[in-house]
């Protein structure tokens, strides 16, 4: 299946109606999106479903790319709005504790978050912004701290994450480039699935194997890629067919499984 990529080169007259203020409509998903846009989320969000399998990790999802820039960020935050329209409760959290993001898009504060709760500083139910979108939390990074690997490799990490999975129908972590660093392999052992964003002109196949390879040691289950791509490399992928839409921006995503993808072993 196939869904729009929100290019940033160009300005919606539409701004987005959240509590947060941020990003506009040209980057997030939201009632003045094209019917294109919304549909083919709504794909995204019917694969992942389907992805996921009954496990004792509940339903978080990691999702990561190999380099900077590939669009996970805004992947993240535009799941996890189309999950929570289905229904469903959704917690985004901000893992990037070297270079955090979401805050600033969402121009929430930021001062207190993950790392707080994780020093036990601030309780998790006090540190969480409520309703950023309708049904969706968000939990930013908070302070960052000088050790970003051993905070998300401790106990109090997987113990956090699995409280929270039990109060969330989906909980969504945006990480960084697991190609770069190693927090999204540490993280990786406490979820259900990965997903990788890749982007044509950007993604680096020799980065790519690394980030597989990364994931595969930590014995991640990747459940797919999402793979952005522009309008004139559309018909080079076979699982574009009749779910592709066109967009003014040019580009496309492209969900694949793993197995499909042709990464090698």
């Amino acid at each position: 299946m196939a869904i729009n990529f929100l290019s940033k080169k160009k300005k919606s007259k539409n701004k987005s109606k959240h509590k947060g203020g941020g990003l506009d409509g040209n980057h997030l998903i939201n009632e003045n999106s094209r019917f294109g846009v919304i549909e083919s989320y709504n794909g995204l969000r019917t694969n992942i479903m389907f992805s996921l399998t009954k496990t004792n990790k509940g339903k978080v999802i990691l999702i990561t790319s190999s380099v900077p820039g590939e669009g996970k960020t805004t992947t993240s935050i535009n799941t996890a709005i189309t999950f929570a329209q289905s229904g469903a409760r959704v917690l985004l959290i901000d893992c990037d504790l070297r270079k955090s993001t979401i805050h600033r898009y969402l121009k929430l504060d930021g001062s207190v978050g993950l790392t707080n709760v994780l020093c036990g500083y601030n309780d998790i139910a006090s540190s969480i912004h409520r309703n950023v979108f309708k049904g969706v939390d968000v939990l930013t990074v908070g302070e960052i701290p000088p050790n970003p690997t051993q905070m998300l490799s401790s106990p109090e990490m997987g113990n956090l994450l699995a409280a929270l999975s039990t109060k969330y129908d989906y909980i969504f972590i945006d990480t960084p480039p697991v190609s770069v660093v190693t927090d999204a392999a540490l993280i990786a052992g406490h979820c259900a699935g990965v997903a990788v964003v890749v982007r044509e002109d950007v993604t680096n196949l020799d980065r790519l194997d690394i980030a597989i390879s990364n994931l595969k040691k930590a014995n991640a289950r990747i459940m797919g890629f999402i793979m952005l791509t522009n309008e004139r490399q559309r018909k080079r992928y076979g699982y574009y067919g009749k779910y592709s839409y066109y967009g003014k921006y040019g580009y496309y995503a492209s969900y694949s499984s793993y197995d499909s993808y042709g990464v090698d072993d």
